[in-house]
Parts: structure tokens; sequence; C-alpha cells
């Protein structure tokens, strides 16, 4: 049950915690400031979404989208959020690794 609460909870904070943006655009240093849904996506604008995805997937902009990720106060409690619903789940898969 921890391992499926676990997973619920690490999906939600990639795809639907309400979340600011962050894309790179040109003339702003911080990226976009529009509402986005999860860590993963974007805004309403497509585009958006193709260059958050990227960052992930082009090997020298990891360390952009990882900045990101505590860029401010909602991104930073989702991502901490979606690391320890991470840690319990493995927690709970991994017999004997709970602490008595």
């Amino acid at each position: 049950m921890i391992v499926v609460l676990s997973a619920a909870v690490l999906l939600w904070s990639f795809f639907q915690a309400p979340v600011t943006c962050g894309a790179p655009i040109r003339g702003r240093d911080d990226g976009c400031r529009n509402n986005a849904t999860g860590l993963l996506m974007g805004c309403h604008i497509r585009q958006h979404r193709w260059q958050k995805l990227k960052l992930l997937i082009v090997r020298r902009r990891v360390r952009e989208f990882c900045s990101g990720l505590f860029s401010d106060g909602k991104a930073t409690l989702v991502t901490l959020a979606a690391v320890g619903s991470f840690l319990s789940g493995l927690v709970a898969l991994i017999p004997g690794a709970a602490v008595h």
C-alpha cells in the first residue's frame, strides 16, 4: 500500500503539482513565470513543454533543470515531496531497510 501511495505522490509531483513553468526564454534569467502543472511539464505554451522535457534529455542541460527544482517555494516543496515519496517507496520495497 505504501508503494502505491508513494508512486501516486511521485506522479502527482511530476505531472500535476501547481508550480511555475521556468522554461528558458529570451530576455529573462529566471525563465517563464506562467503557472504550470508538475515539475516535468511546462505552462500552456506547447513549446515550453518541449523545452522542459529537452532539459532532461540533453546532457548539458540537466544541471539547468535540477537548479529549477529549487527555484521558488512551490517548486522546492513539490521537489521535497517527490524525493520523500520516492524514498518511502524504496524503503517499503527493500526488506529490512526500515529502522526499528
